[in-house]
Order: C-alpha cells, then sequence, then structure tokens
C-alpha cells in the first residue's frame, strides 16, 4: 500500500526533497489524485500515508516539527457502499472470453471470480501458495491464516458454487505461483474497468467487490450467517 503511494508521489513529482513537502504541497498533491480520477476514500489512504512518512521525517529529524504540512489539515473521507454483483452480472463475467490476446486482463478476470467463488481480499489472495490447497478426505480445501486478522479459514473449494474456484484452480494447474501472483491492487482495479466495459456491466466495482459479493450469493443461497462468518474468517 505505502509503495503505490510512493509511486503516485513519484509520478507528481519525481525528485522530492523533505522540505518540499509543505502544506501547499500536500493540497497540490491532492488535486493530482482526484485528476488521476482516484476516489476520495483511496485519496484519504494515500495522504495518511503520507502524513506516516512525515512524522517519521521529523522523528528522525529530517523534517521540522515546526514545519509539519499536516497542521491543520483536514484529510476527507466518506461513508463507503458496499458494491456487490448481482448473479446475472457475476454470468457476464464468467461467460468472457478474452483469449490469448488478453492474458493479463484474463489473469485479473480469473483471480477476480476466484474471490468471488471464495471471499478471499486481495491480501490473502496474493499471499496463497501451493501449501494453502490440501487435501481433505480426497476433497480440495484452501487453508490459511488471514493476513488482516490472523484467522485461520478453511474453504471447502470443491463445494462452494459447484466447485468453481477448484475449476479454476485446475486451469492454473503447474502455474499456481503465476496465478497467486497477481501484480497491485490498483493495475488489477484497472483491468476490472476494462472489462466491465467490455462486459457491458454498468456498475463500477473494485477487487473487493468479490468479497461482498460472496457473502451476498451465499445469503441468497440460503446460507446461515455464522457460516458465512466462519468461511469469510
Amino acid at each position: 500500500n505505502r509503495s503505490t503511494t510512493l509511486q503516485l508521489l513519484s509520478q507528481y513529482k519525481p525528485h522530492l526533497a523533505f522540505d518540499e513537502v509543505t502544506s501547499g504541497f500536500v493540497h497540490d498533491f491532492e488535486k493530482f489524485m482526484y485528476k488521476k480520477g482516484l476516489e476520495m476514500n483511496t485519496v484519504a489512504k494515500h495522504l495518511k500515508h503520507l502524513r506516516t512518512f512525515v512524522n517519521a521525517a521529523m522523528h528522525q529529524k529530517y523534517l521540522d516539527k515546526h514545519s509539519d504540512p499536516f497542521h491543520g489539515y483536514k484529510i476527507k473521507t466518506c461513508t463507503n457502499k458496499h458494491t456487490f454483483l448481482l448473479p446475472e452480472e457475476v454470468g457476464k463475467l464468467e461467460i468472457m472470453k478474452l483469449g490469448e490476446d488478453h492474458p493479463a486482463l484474463e489473469h485479473s478476470l480469473d483471480a477476480f471470480l476466484f474471490c468471488i467463488y471464495t471471499g478471499l481480499r486481495y491480501s490473502d489472495f496474493i499471499a496463497l501458495g501451493e501449501k494453502n490447497v490440501v487435501e481433505v478426505e480426497g476433497h480440495p480445501w484452501i487453508i490459511f491464516h488471514s493476513v488482516k486478522t490472523g484467522v485461520e479459514v478453511k474453504l471447502p473449494i470443491y463445494l462452494l458454487f459447484e466447485g468453481k474456484a477448484w475449476q479454476l484452480l485446475c486451469k492454473y494447474k503447474g502455474k499456481w505461483k503465476h496465478f497467486f501472483g497477481l501484480k497491485s491492487n490498483t493495475c488489477v482495479n484497472n483491468d476490472l474497468g476494462i472489462i466491465r466495459k467490455l462486459a457491458g456491466i454498468e456498475r463500477r466495482f473494485t477487487f473487493h467487490t468479490a468479497r461482498h459479493t460472496n457473502a451476498t450469493l451465499l445469503i441468497n443461497k440460503g446460507v446461515t450467517i455464522t457460516t458465512i462468518q466462519k468461511l469469510l474468517g
């Protein structure tokens, strides 16, 4: 996450000195991010990362504490409306044929669908490896500890959504390291924006939408809330 913030900073100003990070710079950097089309909460996230860098710089005396660029500055956020996809929208994604011409888009789409079927966060998906795909009584499961919460999660991927997650793993058999080695969340979200238009889906969505879609679809299938809580860790 912080690396993404540093990438944005280098796009805005490739060679940046500590004493150039003034209150005016913070305001201008905020405008730059909005012009790039970033949402308010995403801009807020990057500003919080920048503030973390600034606080560390002041602590290590690279910046004077009296020239804190965030003094009196309020980072604006808005309440998130959790987006989820409807079954017919998921269906449109499932039948997409991106072919060999768009391998990067196909990878992002398959990872997104995998997380719809499993409810995984981006951080948990990219942390998976072959050791997390285990056989229990002859059936494939995914067992891992959530990066965010540390909770152990056990998913019977042969059962969930008619085993579609397992079918995707079979598609990438011998290339699981590549499959789980997804590019940055921001880049994947850009891919999903292209995929959304190609699929003819109007509502915008991000990679995290897969997790909310998973929960919503399971509720619609009549799965109990307690079970869904355990599946989502």
